[in-house]
């Protein structure tokens, strides 16, 4: 986005949307404004009294296509640029899509699990320019008919963040999150797998168990972080709080990196683990399905939703010196240099493709 608005060539107009605008995950549109941005149009999907399922998504993703069919034309993008894998990214695919305007999307072609990997695949087949994170996504994208000349090898841009902040001193992070830092840091960020959301109960209970038990042995500083706001997430937020561990809605981008390079070790099932901890040599204890088959660096250890088999693999994270040793020593694979300034080059330069679409093969 800071790319974008400094290029002489290119103009930014922002829509925030979904959770950014929920005051119970911490409302962090204003994390934006603060940050200097200009918000040409807001979009509320969701609201602080939905129910905690699947509808709730679905009926949110149909706000936003109502809304973005609305407001798109308003504002006039000559590219619709969305991200990732979320309800509200397949929506603006949909809609550049349908009021033939070109769409651009990052980090697509990549596997995991629940939701995501459909919404992320689905996304791909509605967009035209492709910003893909490593040589499997590259590969995966063109085998899903897409024209190669249209997708481009970037790295993630999450991890341009990583290498353009500052980072404290351990001590003065300690005092800004109140920790003690004479004990080891647990980070712990858990989020529902909705195509197990009959298990979420259980789930987040054994991780609860694992983690009481930890702090019996250690007595870590342990944060611990919301869970986003797929079918399933206030169960794990209620869990968290009712076993009166620490909890944060939201921790602002920049300090949560800061708080991984001071970190011990990332407990929980969120993509952090497998695109920004290998960044910074950070054990990582990926619990569950979520992630399944995503590339991954040295850092990951994969455990079942099983209190014993967490507890083991944290003990690991922070006992194991030769395991803490090669992990310091790892790459991450999600590292292709500057992606922000690679995606701006390209949007500079590049001939938009026709809006209409064939499968390439």
């Amino acid at each position: 986005m800071r790319g974008v608005r400094e290029s002489p060539r290119l103009a930014l107009q922002l829509m925030i949307t979904g959770a950014h605008l929920l005051q119970e995950f911490g409302e962090t549109k204003k994390v934006v404004e603060a940050d200097g941005f200009t918000i040409d149009a807001t979009l509320p999907m969701f609201s602080d009294n939905d129910k905690d399922d699947g509808v709730s998504m679905v009926l949110g993703m149909s706000r936003a296509l109502a809304g973005m069919a609305e407001t798109f034309p308003r504002l006039n993008p000559d590219v619709v640029f969305c991200g990732f894998d979320l309800g509200a990214h397949l929506a603006a695919a949909i809609t550049g899509m349908h009021l033939n305007i070109p769409v651009a999307h990052i980090q697509g072609g990549e596997v995991s699990g629940t939701i995501d990997e459909v919404l992320r695949h689905a996304c791909t087949k509605f967009a035209h320019l492709h910003f893909v994170a490593t040589k499997q996504s590259y590969e995966r994208v063109i085998r899903l008919g897409e024209n190669p000349d249209h997708v481009f090898l970037v790295g993630s841009p999450s991890l341009d963040t990583i290498k353009n902040i500052s980072y404290p001193e351990r001590h003065e992070m300690c005092d800004l999150f109140d920790l003690d830092q004479e004990k080891k840091l647990i980070i712990f960020l858990q989020h529902p797998v909705t195509t197990e959301v009959e298990n979420i109960e259980k789930d987040i209970g054994e991780s609860i168990q694992a983690l009481e038990c930890i702090k019996e042995t250690y007595n870590p500083n342990i944060v611990a972080i919301y869970s986003n706001h797929d079918a399933g997430g206030r169960r794990i937020i209620s869990a968290l709080k009712r076993a009166g561990i620490q909890i944060s809605p939201h921790i602002v981008y920049e300090d949560f990196l800061r708080l991984l390079n001071i970190a011990d070790v990332l407990v929980g099932n969120s993509s952090t683990g497998i695109h920004e901890a290998p960044s910074f040599g950070l054990p990582t204890v990926n619990i569950g399905s979520r992630q399944q088959h995503r590339e991954r660096g040295c850092n990951v250890i994969d455990v079942k939703n099983n209190a014993d088999a967490i507890y083991s693999s944290i003990e690991k994270s922070l006992e194991d010196e030769d395991f803490i040793r090669t992990i310091k020593q790892g790459k991450n694979p999600y590292d292709n240099g500057d992606t922000a300034a690679q995606v701006i080059e390209i949007l500079e330069k590049v001939k938009l493709p026709e809006v209409q679409k064939v499968i390439s093969y």
